[in-house]
């Protein structure tokens, strides 16, 4: 099997029935928006900018929110690696995410030999990733009053973006919103949003865009203020990479 590419828009909210593949592993990366992704044991968050594995024969569902463009890859497990047993996020460099954006940008105005050799680099790349636990894991089904603001702080991060702004429109006070964000998610509403809001600014960083047109953008006062928030965001994610490292070395010389 060949390597499949499909670009993907999407306008409602759409939904499809649990499935899996015996045949082929997919990838699915989003460009903007968000999707709940749900296996037969878990449902978590995946925002623009991360990358979503399914494995072969894993039960699996993607509810893609209203104005999310996604990339959807799909091959015979041989042409990539087996990052995990089960549905997750994969790390991405700065590589990858740049020709992710000159694939959303040329849409399908673009050959099938010029899109063959963006996406030879880009699993030539992936190679060189790692499966994350770091996901933002739902412990039970996402309560609909949530996905209006979800679907706000993906498709247009905001650091000013408040839960009273949604109260009436979701039909639940800005208490008991967090309050469900915090059963849902195990953080408070705040937390999330920050979350988010550095994944976004990571994204565009990677993708080259000038941290000053980033602060505005994700509506931060001054770039003081944004610079030291992305740089403790940055020191936590290299952490996180090393202890996993770590943690993965002390198994092997376990098994030697």
């Amino acid at each position: 099997m060949r390597l499949s590419h499909t670009l993907q828009s999407y306008a409602p909210t759409q939904e499809k029935a649990p499935h899996s593949h015996d045949d082929f592993v997919q990838l699915f990366y989003i460009h903007h928006g968000c999707g709940i992704a749900s296996s037969d044991n878990r449902s978590f968050l995946a925002v623009g900018g991360q990358l979503l594995w399914v494995p072969l024969h894993r039960l699996h569902y993607l509810k893609v929110l209203k104005d999310t463009r996604v990339s959807i890859i799909h091959t015979h497990p041989d042409m990539m690696p087996n990052f995990h047993h089960d549905m997750g996020i994969i790390s991405t460099n700065r590589l990858m995410v740049q020709v992710m954006a000159e694939i959303d940008t040329q849409g399908g105005e673009y050959d099938e030999a010029i899109q063959g050799h963006y996406l030879a680099v880009f699993i030539d790349q992936l190679k060189k990733q790692c499966y994350q636990n770091q996901t933002y894991q739902s412990n039970q089904d996402i309560d609909k009053r949530l996905l209006p603001i979800i679907e706000a702080l993906t498709i247009r991060p905001d650091i000013k973006l408040s839960l009273d702004s949604f109260a009436e429109h979701c039909g639940a006070s800005s208490r008991t919103l967090n309050r469900l964000f915090l059963t849902t998610f195990d953080q408070p509403f705040r937390e999330l949003r920050q979350q988010l809001v550095m994944e976004k600014a990571w994204q565009l960083s990677q993708a080259g865009v000038p941290h000053t047109d980033i602060a505005l953008d994700l509506g931060y006062n001054s770039l003081s203020a944004f610079s030291h928030a992305f740089n403790r965001f940055k020191q936590d994610k290299a952490s996180q990479k090393l202890a996993k490292n770590h943690n993965s070395l002390s198994l092997v010389q376990q098994q030697d």
